[in-house]
C-alpha cells in the first residue's frame, strides 16, 4: 500500500516524543516511541479543550493524568489550522501555542508544531492493512504522491511525495476551492445554497457544516420542511423517519467521490487516495463500492487514469498522532 513511502531509520537507540493532535473541542495527547524504523503509542488521552485555560494547561493536565513528565527528544503537535512562523492562533479556539514554548514546557529537545492533514500524510508509511478500508478493487497504484482528505468540522487535505527526498509534505486549502457539480441534481443543491451564502466551497458541502447544508438544499428541493438536525442525527440513519436523511448521506458519499477523483488529478496522487476525518469511517457500511468508484473516476479525458488510483479509508483511531510521531526525520531530532 505505501512501498514508495518507506522512511529511512537509524538501527539504535529508541527516539521518544510527546505527540499531540489539537482540535477546537478535543486536546490529545500520547508518547511515542521510535525505534528501528518501528512506532509504538502509548498513554494516549483526550482532554476537552474547554476544560482548560490554554494549550499548556491541558499539557500540563496530561501529564498530572499519566502520573510523570518523562524526558523527550522531540514533540510534535498537529493543529487544526495553519502554522506560520512556529506559531499557531486557532481561529475557533482561544489558544496560541508556539514551538519554543510547546518545547519548554514539554522538556523536549526538539519541538514543531504541523497542520492537522499534514500529520495525517505522514502517517500514511506506518499504516498496516487492517488500519484501512480499501474501496474498490484496485490495490495498488504507481509513482510516489499519495494525498489524504476528510471532512470533519472542516474539510482538509494534503500530499505526501516519497522518492529518493522523501518523505515530504504539502499542506493545502483544497476544501476551499469551489464546489463543481456534475449532474443536475447537485446543480439545484448549488443554486439553493449560492442563495443562502454566495460563492460555495468544497467544505460547505462536505463537513458536518456541509451535511446540515446538503440536508437543507435536498429538503428544499424535494419539497419538504427541514427539521432542525444535527450532523450526528443526520448520519443516524437507522430512526424511524430518516428519509431525507438518507437522501442526503448519499448525496454526501456521492460528492465524496467525485472530489476524491478531483484531487486525485489535482494532487498527482496516483500512488493513492486516502480519506480520513470524523464523518467517513462512520459512513462505512453505506458505502456502495462500485457507486463510489464509478463517481470518482467519471473525469474524462482521464478516467482511465483515474481508474488506476487505489481509494481507501483509513480506520486507524489515533492517525494523528502517528502522523505526529514521524513527522520529523531522525536527523531533525537528533542533530
Amino acid at each position: 500500500m505505501t512501498a514508495h513511502l518507506k522512511s529511512g531509520s537509524v538501527t539504535g537507540a529508541a527516539i521518544r516524543g510527546l505527540v499531540g493532535d489539537i482540535g477546537g473541542t478535543n486536546a490529545r495527547f500520547a508518547i511515542a516511541e521510535r525505534k528501528d524504523g518501528k512506532t509504538k503509542l502509548a498513554h494516549f488521552k483526550s482532554l476537552e479543550t474547554a476544560d482548560h485555560a490554554d494549550f499548556y494547561a491541558a499539557l500540563t493536565a496530561y501529564f498530572e493524568q499519566i502520573g510523570e513528565k518523562p524526558g523527550f527528544d522531540y514533540a510534535c503537535v498537529a493543529v487544526a489550522g495553519p502554522v506560520k512562523d512556529g506559531a499557531i492562533k486557532f481561529t475557533n479556539l482561544d489558544w496560541e501555542v508556539r514551538e519554543d514554548r510547546l518545547a519548554q514546557v514539554a522538556g523536549a529537545k526538539t519541538a514543531k508544531l504541523i497542520n492537522d492533514y499534514a500529520a495525517l500524510a505522514y502517517c500514511l508509511p506506518h499504516l498496516a492493512e487492517s488500519d484501512t478500508k480499501t474501496i474498490g478493487p484496485v490495490k495498488t497504484g504507481f509513482g510516489d504522491v499519495h494525498a489524504v482528505m476528510g471532512a470533519g468540522t472542516g474539510f482538509g487535505a494534503s500530499v505526501l511525495v516519497g522518492g529518493p527526498y522523501g518523505p515530504y509534505c504539502l499542506s493545502t486549502e483544497s476544501g476551499h476551492i469551489s464546489f463543481a457539480p456534475v449532474n443536475d441534481y447537485e446543480t439545484e443543491m448549488l443554486r439553493f445554497l449560492r442563495r443562502k451564502h454566495g460563492r460555495v466551497t468544497v467544505e460547505m458541502m462536505l463537513s458536518g457544516p456541509g451535511l446540515v447544508n446538503l440536508y437543507q438544499a435536498i429538503s428544499s428541493i424535494r419539497g419538504e420542511v427541514a427539521e432542525d438536525l444535527t450532523p450526528a442525527q443526520i448520519t443516524h440513519l437507522e430512526g424511524e423517519d430518516a428519509q431525507g436523511c438518507r437522501y442526503t448521506v448519499e448525496a454526501f458519499l456521492d460528492i465524496l467521490a467525485s472530489v476524491c477523483g478531483d484531487l486525485a488529478l489535482a494532487h498527482g496522487a496516483t500512488s493513492g487516495m486516502f480519506i480520513a476525518g470524523g464523518i467517513a469511517p462512520r459512513l462505512i457500511k453505506h458505502i456502495d463500492e462500485l457507486r463510489f468508484r464509478a463517481r470518482m473516476e467519471a473525469k474524462a479525458p482521464l478516467a482511465g487514469l483515474v481508474a488506476s488510483i487505489p481509494s481507501s479509508i483509513i480506520i486507524h483511531p489515533y492517525a494523528a498522532l502517528l502522523g505526529s510521531a514521524n513527522a520529523l526525520t531522525e536527523h531533525q531530532i537528533l542533530a
